[in-house]
This record gives structure tokens, sequence and C-alpha cells, in this order.
């Protein structure tokens, strides 16, 4: 009947899942002979950085302004790099399961599909988030042989830093005054739970909780208040000579500001407008808030469980997210 109508029969169901198998890996096979070739043995290895905040800080800012330096790749923010520190030795051991973690555990878009993700996923922790680094500076149109520092920004699961630790990476602890954090926290939608100043402050404590826990010779302490002089600092503090500005000097920030409206102004010119903000609050909320920061301080020895409870609801989520995107046969990032 096909014949008469001049149509291709089509396929069984077995040959269908061979050919989508065979594509499948065909695709597999191009994306891993091309990252691997990242990561060879005659190529500088790039040296790994962690900006971690409490949200809220800056962080986004500090990374587009870091992005755009020629040597440095700041991916998508994720909080993977914990992630991988975190899980099973099962999860570990499969690739398309992790590749579909990185998915879930970013939580900005990246230019990564599942297919490209996967294809990074060999090596040791530190192999794995240097190849993803290097993946994403070649999906901006950057040279992976230019590229010698991937700044990963992963400021919400803080108790959870065994992977990072492995790695030998570097730490960028970002601080922001705790009023401005506090005001912003009335302009998004997330930010609903910490509009009370005591649960506020304990969640800025547990922060610092974990910050402290760092190990000291490998941490570099910076203040919003400096940017955007600071870079100078960060450049130095990771050994990296300055070279200028990228050519192309569209990364993860331009891909968030295209679908996140609250990330389009770290695409602009840095304008430090926090004295302007703090006038937001009443001073009925500032002199709580003040008193909630003082009372909260004597709780931070305490404040490992809490940290832990909200570290272990991101990696449930971050799991969930993973499975969605496995079951709808997702291959793009989500």
């Amino acid at each position: 009947m096909y014949v008469k109508m001049g149509l291709e029969p089509p396929l069984q169901n077995s040959q269908t899942l061979f050919v989508s198998s065979l594509l499948l890996f065909c695709c597999f096979h191009d994306a891993s002979a091309l990252f691997s070739s990242f990561m060879t043995d005659s190529s500088p290895k790039p040296i790994l950085a962690y900006i971690l905040s409490q949200p809220r800080s800056g962080s986004s800012v500090l990374s587009a302004m870091l992005d755009k330096r020629k040597g440095i790749v700041s991916p998508p923010e994720s909080s993977f790099p914990q992630v991988l520190g975190a899980i099973e030795a099962k999860e570990r051991a499969d690739t398309r399961w992790l590749a579909a973690l990185y998915l879930g555990a970013t939580c900005t878009p990246t230019p990564l599909n599942l297919i490209e993700a996967q294809a990074c996923m060999v090596g040791s922790d530190r192999e794995i988030l240097t190849s993803l680094g290097l993946a994403v500076a070649h999906k901006f149109g950057r040279d992976a042989e230019d590229v010698r520092a991937v700044v990963w920004k992963t400021p919400r699961t803080m108790n959870m830093q065994a992977g990072p630790i492995s790695t030998d990476g570097k730490f960028i602890v970002l601080r922001r005054n705790p009023y401005n954090v506090f005001e912003s926290q009335f302009r998004v939608g997330f930010g609903i739970n910490n509009r009370r100043p005591f649960r506020f402050a304990l969640f800025r404590e547990s922060y610092e909780y974990a910050f402290a826990r760092l190990p000291s010779e490998r941490l570099l302490e910076v203040e919003y208040d400096s940017f955007p002089g600071v870079v100078t600092d960060i450049m130095q503090f990771l050994g990296l000579p300055d070279d200028g500005d990228w050519e192309n000097q569209s990364g993860s920030a331009e891909l968030a500001a295209a679908s996140c409206d609250h990330m389009a102004e770290i695409t602009q010119e840095f304008c430090n407008r926090d004295t302007e903000k703090r006038s937001n609050l009443k001073p009925e909320q500032v002199a709580l808030l003040k008193r909630s920061l003082a009372q909260a301080r004597w709780f931070r020895p305490f404040l490992g469980p809490i940290r832990n409870y909200f570290d272990r609801s991101s990696l449930t989520h971050m799991r969930f997210r993973a499975n969605r995107a496995l079951k709808n046969g997702k291959w793009e990032s989500i």
C-alpha cells in the first residue's frame, strides 16, 4: 500500500529503536570526541575556582565580570560541583545520569544539551568540571586553549563542599551589606521566606558557618562594595595575567538575561546603588534586623543541621529535575 502511494513504509518498533539508538550513539560519539580534545595531555590544565555567597549578594554580577576577562570562563550558575561530591557511587558511575544531574542542578540556562554534557562526564571531579567549563567556552565561540581558569558560581548548597575541596580549587567568598541583601528579598519571589528579620539572620549565619569550614589557604574574601576593581585582585589570586577581555563577550550572563528578566541588569555596566536601595527599608525594619543579626551570631556554631537540611532539600529537588528531564526525553538544557 505504501509503495503504491509513493511513501516509505513506517519503521517497525524495533527498527525505530535501532535508528534512534544509532543516532544518539553518533551524536554522543561526536560530542565525546570534540570535548575530550579539550583535555589533552599537552594542553595546560585550567585551574578551578568557586564563587560562594549568600543569595542576592552580587555573585551573578561578579561571575559576569570575570567571564568577560580573557582566560576565564564562568559557566551558568550550578550546584553540580557540590553534587558530584555528595552523590552515591552508583549515581557517579552512570554518565547519562550525571549529565541529567548537571542539567537539574544548573539554575540558569546552559548552552549544553544532555548529550554534550554526558560527553564531559569522564574522569575525576576536577576533570569533569574542567571539561564542562571548556565545553561551555566552546559553545560561546571561545578557544579552549586560551582558557586558564573555570570559575563556577555555586551559591546554593553551602555545606556540601567535599567535592569542590577535593578538586584543589580556589574559593572566592563574596559578601554584601546584610541590609541590602535583606532589602532585596522583597524584590524577588524566591525571597519570600527570608522577609522575616530573624529567619533571614539565621539563614545568613548558616552561610557563615559553611564559609568557616573552607580551606583558608585557598580562600579569598571580597566585598560587593569593591566592585569592579576587585576583579584585578581576583585575577592575581587565580595567578592569571591581565590580558584584557574576550573578543567575543557573549557568555553565560547574556544567555541567562535572555530568558530571566531579573538577570538583564547584570549584562549592563555596573552601578552600585546600594545606598539608595537601603533607604527602601523602614526604620522599624532596620532596627529589628540589627537586633536579629546580633542575636543570630550566637547560633552560628549550631547551624550545621539547618544548613544540611537546606542542602539535602536542594539535592532532592535536583534529582527530581534530573528524573523529569530523562522521563520527558528532554535533551536540551532545562
